[in-house]
């Protein structure tokens, strides 16, 4: 009965994110099969910065999983990692290219943007912070407001 009455209300309770697309988009590039995890594991910390940027709202889940995937493959230089890479990704998932640039740009921005709060953070955190006596200063922040993705 529950069913039918979210079937009623036409509620779709079932959603796919950008992490569902990875598998199937990975396993039909040319990568090196001992980097494949390596870019999975990129394209997801990608995907869970655009899920706390607003600018990727408009792209659907498809888009930003082919945006990160574009853009770890980019920053890990993987050979073949350029244009040519960009343009098969288009054509393997079906978007247009343009389109699909400009996610990959603004990913990069992101994180780009996200790295550069990171080290400010780290800066404020390491001028506040006070060593103990006869330790080490460590940059590793301890506070989870100070994580930052």
């Amino acid at each position: 009965w529950e069913l039918l009455v979210l079937e009623k209300l036409k509620w779709d309770l079932v959603s796919v994110i950008a992490n569902d697309f990875l598998p199937h988009i990975l396993q039909r590039l040319p990568l090196p099969a001992d980097k494949v995890e390596l870019v999975k594991k990129h394209a997801q910390t990608f995907i869970a910065l655009c899920a706390t940027d607003c600018t990727f709202v408009m792209y659907p889940p498809s888009m930003i999983a082919t945006g990160s995937i574009g853009a770890a493959a980019h920053g890990l230089g993987l050979p073949g990692s350029g244009e040519a890479l960009t343009e098969l990704l288009a054509r393997t998932t079906g978007t247009e290219l343009d389109c699909l640039k400009a996610c990959q740009e603004q990913i990069e921005a992101a994180l780009a943007e996200s790295l550069k709060q990171a080290s400010q953070s780290q800066q404020e955190f390491s001028s506040k912070a006070v060593p103990y006596a006869g330790s080490q200063p460590t940059s590793t922040p301890t506070d989870v407001t100070d994580v930052n993705l």
